[in-house]
């Protein structure tokens, strides 16, 4: 619209009206916009969109909104959006800037965006807290709610101690809507951004610990709701660590942890094939494992060429697994990479030898038989102890969700507290 280098100022920011319209302009449904300068209900400045879609398009604002987060800083976004089937025009063909029509006073306050994925609800708590609000939506700014310098700070340390991530301050100041702090989290946690740490704490102020491993995707926040279930074992959820000394690093990790005492290790679908491996690197170090708990895993007995099927299959997992459990539909390119890497990694090592542990399967409500000594995934004869299977609540992908995680969570108290008993 000839705008490029209109530029204006909004709250103390110089904006380039060009460069907002130019990125709307992306989005596919949508045919025409424009960027003004209009007063909000106090008197202040605040930009409106008005918007043209598509023919047969309907304008989805939330979607449009998250789209502008992902390249502009937050006084960059409109306030206001506004539908209009078409952009008036002066005589000369220009459009007709004083002909817009004002927004309606709630447009900028649109349908509430309550908060969906786990990185935004976790966010929306924290202000809550913080701020001492009743209900934050996704387009509200943390400055404009108010948020300030020093709460900022407060923020940063809370997210990075529930989280364990390194957060710059620069990062929150980019994009400072709800949305995208949550998405900035999110960005660090998937490895998008840098700052993300090798595990995560749940229930700290315990003593007995679980130890436990990521599936494909490397993220230890899964464990999030089995830790809510078990409060009386303290969590250390690793994400995923790449590398051929993955099983080493891991086993150091632990013992930097936890210097002395028994480790139960635990692991989530190829999160058990690796627990296993960790209890034989500590075991030869002379370190007690009283339990290997492994939910849903076939132990792999040979290497095995990896295919392109292997990696779809593990694919769909990995989306379906951050869909459930984090709300995110979308995978990082990182996250995908990451679990490739793993499987490359698990089919050239095979889970070989015997450990001293207690080995017990929770097994996937409609798997059980494949679990039985004859079956090629059966971990029948890899503890020097017992081997024992149990069936555990839902299929593969919904055993850690809501409907199923509180029976699977007694399975898993069940077996460490007689673990306990026959540890020694």
């Amino acid at each position: 619209l000839g705008r490029v280098d209109a530029q204006i100022k909004v709250r103390g920011h110089r904006v380039e009206l060009g460069e907002i319209e130019a990125r709307l302009a992306a989005w596919p449904t949508l045919t025409q916009a424009v960027v003004t300068v209009v007063a909000d209900a106090r008197g202040e400045s605040a930009l409106c969109a008005y918007c043209v879609p598509a023919q047969g398009e309907s304008l989805d604002w939330r979607e449009l909104r998250r789209h502008l987060a992902g390249y502009l800083p937050t006084f960059m976004i409109p306030s206001y959006f506004v539908e209009l089937p078409e952009l008036p025009l002066t005589p000369n063909g220009k459009v007709d800037v004083a002909a817009l029509p004002a927004p309606e006073a709630d447009t900028g306050e649109q349908a509430h965006e309550a908060p969906v994925t786990l990185y935004e609800m976790r966010m929306a708590e924290h202000w809550k807290a913080l701020l001492g609000l009743e209900q934050v939506g996704l387009q509200h700014d943390f400055f404009e709610v108010g948020g300030s310098s020093i709460k900022l700070i407060e923020l940063i340390y809370r997210l990075q101690g529930e989280f364990n991530i390194a957060i710059p301050v620069s990062h929150l100041f980019k994009v400072t809507t709800l949305h995208g702090m949550a998405k900035t989290v999110e960005h660090i946690i998937t490895g998008r951004l840098e700052g993300a740490q090798p595990y995560l704490w749940f229930n700290p102020g315990q003593e007995k610990t679980v130890f436990c491993f990521p599936p494909a995707g490397g993220h230890g926040l899964v464990y999030r709701q089995l830790a809510v279930h078990l409060p009386e074992y303290r969590f250390v959820a690793f994400n995923y660590v790449s590398g051929e000394d993955k099983v080493t690093r891991y086993a150091d990790l632990i013992e930097s942890l936890r210097p002395e005492g028994p480790c139960d290790l635990f692991g989530y679908s190829l999160g058990g094939n690796l627990a296993f491996e960790v209890a034989k690197e500590l075991q030869s170090r002379g370190r007690e494992v009283p339990n290997v708990v492994i939910m849903d895993s076939y132990r792999i007995s040979e290497s095995f060429e990896l295919g392109e099927e292997h990696l779809a299959i593990f694919e769909r997992e990995l989306s379906e697994h951050l869909l459930r459990h984090t709300g995110s539909e979308i995978v990082a390119e990182e996250t995908l990479g990451q679990a490739r890497e793993y499987i490359d990694f698990s089919s050239r090592t095979p889970n070989l030898g015997v450990v001293s542990a207690a080995v017990s399967v929770i097994s996937d409500e409609e798997k059980v038989s494949f679990y039985a000594a004859a079956e090629s995934g059966t971990w029948h004869g890899s503890s020097a102890a017992r081997t024992e299977v149990f069936k555990g609540s839902g299929t593969h992908a919904e055993m850690l969700d809501q409907d199923h995680i509180a029976r699977n969570a007694d399975l898993v108290r069940g077996i460490l507290a007689g673990g306990a008993a026959h540890a020694g």
